[in-house]
C-alpha cells in the first residue's frame, strides 16, 4: 500500500463530521464499485498489448474503531461494543467507575477443562464459567438480522425515526456497503485496526504500572470496584501503592533507561524526547513508538522491577502482539496464539483492577481469527493511511478553502505520477526514489559481474570520506582466513582436503584448517592451475593498505562503526552472526575495503568487530521460555577472529 496507488475517491466538505450519514457521500463510490463488479470496464494490458474486461471487488474496509461504527452500522460504544460478541457479550458497567468493563469476559474462550473456568476467587466472586465463546455469524445471517430489525439506509426518508424505533440491538443503520452483491459472502467486511489497539493496550497497562497521574486506571473508584466484584487481593489496598505499580525510584530508573535507549536508524523516533524526568513519565509517544515499545522494550524494562507473575503476564502479552504483527505467519502460529491470548487476558485479570479492561483490552482475543482469514496485519492496519492523511493535511495552503487545496494538490500529484511512468529510465522521479538504506545493487550489476566471486561483486555502498591505514600481519592472516573459509572451502570438496592434508578426524581437520588452510590454499593455487581468475587472485595475499569507512550499506541495511555512533541518538553498529556452534554478538569497530592484486582490481569489504563471549550462561544468557537474550558486555571473546564479510 504505497502512496502512488492510493486514490482519493471521496472528499466530505465542511468542518463537521457526518458520522453515520457518511453513506450519503459514499453513494457515487458504491455505484462505481457495483458497475466494476457487474459490468466491468475495458482496460488496456501493456504486456499483451491488447484490451481486456476488468472487474474489481471491494475486499474490506480499514479504519480505526470509532470509524468502524460509522462504516459498518454497528455501534462500537457501550455494552455491545464488540462486533464479534454482539448480543452475547458479558460486559457490564462498573458501579463506582461508571464505565463499561470487559473484566472476566475471557474465561469463556478457554478450553472446557481449563482450571480458570471453575475459579471462584481470582475473578468475579463465586462465579464459574460453563458457556463457550459466542457463536459467529456469516454475512447472510448478519444481513437477515438487520432486515428483520427493520433498519434502513441513511439515504431514506425519516431514517432517524425509523432506526430509533428498531431499539438498541447494537445496529444503528443498514450500511450502504450491503448494496454490493458480494458483500454478504465475505467472512470479514470491516477490519479491527491493530495499530490503535496496540497503542491503547500499551498505554493502559504501561501508565498503570508507571502510576502516571491522570493516566493510570488504578484509582480510588477502581479499588472500590475491585472489592465489590472480587475477593480481597493482597497488595491492593486503599491509599496504598499496588504491588504491580512502581515506586518513584523505579520509575526514575525506567525513565533514565529510556532516555539513553538507542534503536536502529529509521526503526523508531527518538524516545529520549518523550521522557519527563521530573514527573517520572513518558509523554507524546506516537502510535509507532507504542508499537515498538510494546513488542521490543516493555519486557526488558520491567524485568527487574515487577513481581515475577506480573512481569510474565505482560511479557506474554508483548510476545502475542509481536507474533501477531510478524511479516511471515503460519496458520499453526495463529492457532497457537488464538489459544494463548484468553489465558494471557485471564492472568492479567487476576492481577489488575477491573477498570483497566475496556473494549480495547478485549479485542485482541478476536485478532488471530481475523489474521487466519485476511492475512498479515501489515496490509490491514492504519499506518499507511495515517501517513497519507498527514500528507493531505500538509497540502492545505489556503485554510479558507481547505477542500479546494486538497483536491488541487491531489490532482497535480496524480498527474505527475502518471506522466512519470513514460519518462526514460535515467530520469529521477518520485516513484524512482531510492530507498532510505539503498545498497547500490541491482540486476544490471549482478549480470555484469556474473563471472566474479560473490565477495568481489556483492552489492554494497560506502558513505562519507575514507582514511588509509596499513593492516598488521595477524590482521592479514585473519582476513585471508575469513575469505577462504567462507567462500573457497565450499568450492573445494572435502575429498580434496583429506587428500592434501591427510586422512584426519573431523575435529582435527577443523583445527588444521583454521591454522593452515589459507597458506595451503595459496600453495595449492600456484601448483595446480585454476581456471577461475577470481579464485586465483583470491589465493594471493591482499594488499596491506586498506580504506576505512564509517558507514556502509548492504542488504538494505545501514551499518556504521561504534565510534561513529557515539554522539548519535541511533545505533547501527551491532552484529549477530549465527553458526552451528551458536550465535555470536559483537560491535563494528572498523569497516575495511580490502584490495586484491590482479586485473581488474578486486575489492571486498570487511567488518572488523570486537565479539562478546558466546559461552552459554556466562557470556550470553537466553531466557528459555521467552527467548530474551542477555549479553555480558564485560566478557570478551578470547580468540582473534575479528572479521566478517559485509554480505
Amino acid at each position: 500500500m504505497k502512496e502512488p496507488y492510493m486514490f482519493l475517491t471521496a472528499l466530505v466538505p465542511g468542518s463537521s463530521n457526518p458520522k453515520h450519514k457518511i453513506d450519503v457521500f459514499l453513494q457515487p463510490v458504491v455505484a462505481e464499485l457495483e458497475q466494476l463488479c457487474e459490468e466491468g470496464v475495458v482496460t488496456y494490458d501493456i504486456s499483451l498489448k491488447q484490451n481486456f474486461h476488468l472487474r474489481t471487488a471491494l475486499m474490506w474496509t480499514i479504519s480505526d474503531f470509532p470509524t468502524y461504527a460509522i462504516l459498518s452500522g454497528w455501534s462500537t460504544a457501550g455494552k455491545l461494543a464488540c462486533p464479534h460478541c454482539g448480543k452475547h457479550t458479558q460486559a457490564f458497567r462498573l458501579e463506582n467507575g461508571n464505565k463499561m468493563s470487559w473484566f472476566d469476559c475471557h474465561r469463556r474462550f478457554l478450553q472446557v477443562n481449563h482450571p480458570y473456568r471453575n475459579d471462584k476467587n481470582e475473578f468475579r466472586k463465586n462465579r464459574q464459567v460453563i458457556e463457550g465463546p459466542p457463536p459467529s455469524k456469516n454475512g447472510e445471517q448478519t444481513l437477515r438480522e438487520i432486515e428483520q430489525l427493520g433498519l434502513v439506509k441513511v439515504n431514506k426518508l425519516n431514517v432517524d425515526d425509523v432506526n430509533k424505533r428498531c431499539g438498541d440491538h447494537g445496529w444503528k443503520k443498514k450500511s450502504i456497503f450491503w448494496d454490493l452483491p458480494y458483500w454478504k459472502t465475505k467472512l470479514i467486511r470491516h477490519n479491527f485496526d491493530v495499530m490503535h489497539i496496540v497503542k491503547n493496550v500499551f498505554e493502559n497497562f504501561f501508565y498503570t504500572v508507571m502510576d502516571v497521574k491522570g493516566k493510570t486506571k488504578d484509582n480510588v473508584a477502581a479499588i472500590r470496584d475491585l472489592k465489590l466484584y472480587c475477593r480481597k487481593r493482597k497488595g491492593v489496598e486503599d491509599n496504598e501503592r499496588a504491588y504491580y505499580t512502581l515506586d518513584k525510584n523505579q520509575k526514575k530508573a525506567i525513565c533514565q533507561w529510556v532516555e539513553k535507549l538507542r534503536f536502529l536508524d529509521g526503526h523508531v523516533s527518538n524516545l529520549g524526547r518523550c521522557v519527563d524526568l521530573t514527573g517520572c513519565r513518558l509523554f507524546g509517544m506516537k502510535s509507532h513508538d507504542c508499537h515498538v515499545f510494546m513488542q521490543r522494550s516493555m519486557s526488558i524494562a520491567f524485568r527487574e522491577m515487577l513481581p515475577q507473575q506480573v512481569w510474565e503476564a505482560l511479557t506474554k502479552l508483548s510476545i502475542f502482539f509481536k507474533t501477531l504483527a510478524a511479516t511471515s505467519i503460519t496458520t499453526k502460529d495463529m492457532e497457537r496464539i488464538e489459544t494463548e491470548i484468553p489465558i494471557i487476558l485471564c492472568k492479567l485479570e487476576t492481577i489488575f483492577v477491573p477498570g483497566i479492561f475496556n473494549s480495547m483490552e478485549h479485542l485482541p482475543v478476536h485478532l488471530p481469527y481475523e489474521v487466519k482469514i485476511a492475512g498479515p496485519v501489515q496490509y490491514r492496519w492504519m499506518y499507511p493511511f495515517e501517513r497519507y492523511l498527514n500528507q493531505l493535511k500538509k497540502d492545505v495552503k489556503n485554510k479558507a478553502r481547505v477542500e479546494g487545496s486538497v483536491v488541487n494538490a491531489y490532482l497535480l500529484r496524480e498527474a505527475s505520477i502518471f506522466c512519470s511512468h513514460y519518462f526514460e529510465t535515467g530520469v529521477p522521479t518520485r516513484n524512482r526514489k531510492l530507498p532510505r538504506d539503498d545498497d547500490g545493487g541491482g540486476d544490471e550489476q549482478a549480470d555484469a559481474n556474473n563471472d566474479m566471486l560473490d565477495i568481489f561483486s556483492y552489492p554494497g555502498r560506502h558513505y562519507g570520506r575514507f582514511l588509509n591505514r596499513m593492516m598488521f600481519d595477524e590482521e592479514v592472516h585473519a582476513a585471508k582466513l575469513t575469505y577462504s573459509l567462507t567462500k573457497i572451502r565450499s568450492s573445494i570438496t572435502s575429498e580434496h582436503l583429506n587428500e592434501r592434508m591427510g586422512d584426519m578426524d573431523e575435529q582435527v581437520l577443523a583445527v588444521e584448517v583454521e591454522k593452515n588452510f589459507a597458506l595451503w590454499f595459496q600453495n595449492y593455487a600456484h601448483k595446480i592451475p585454476i581456471n577461475n581468475k577470481s579464485i586465483s587472485d583470491l589465493s594471493k595475499m591482499p594488499f596491506k593498505k586498506v580504506k576505512l569507512y564509517s558507514v556502509y550499506f548492504v542488504n538494505g541495511y545501514k551499518f556504521h562503526t561504534e565510534a561513529h555512533s557515539l554522539n548519535k541518538s541511533t545505533t547501527n553498529s551491532g552484529l549477530c552472526v549465527s553458526s552451528q556452534g551458536g550465535d555470536y554478538y559483537g560491535k563494528v569497530e572498523e569497516i575495511l575495503e580490502v584490495e586484491y592484486p590482479g586485473y581488474p582490481i578486486k575489492t571486498t569489504v570487511l567488518f572488523k568487530c570486537h565479539w562478546y563471549d558466546p559461552t552459554p550462561n556466562i557470556g550470553v544468557k537466553v531466557h528459555k521460555q521467552y527467548n530474551l537474550v542477555e549479553i555480558n558486555f564485560k566478557r570478551k571473546y578470547n580468540k582473534f577472529e575479528p572479521f566478517v564479510l559485509a554480505m
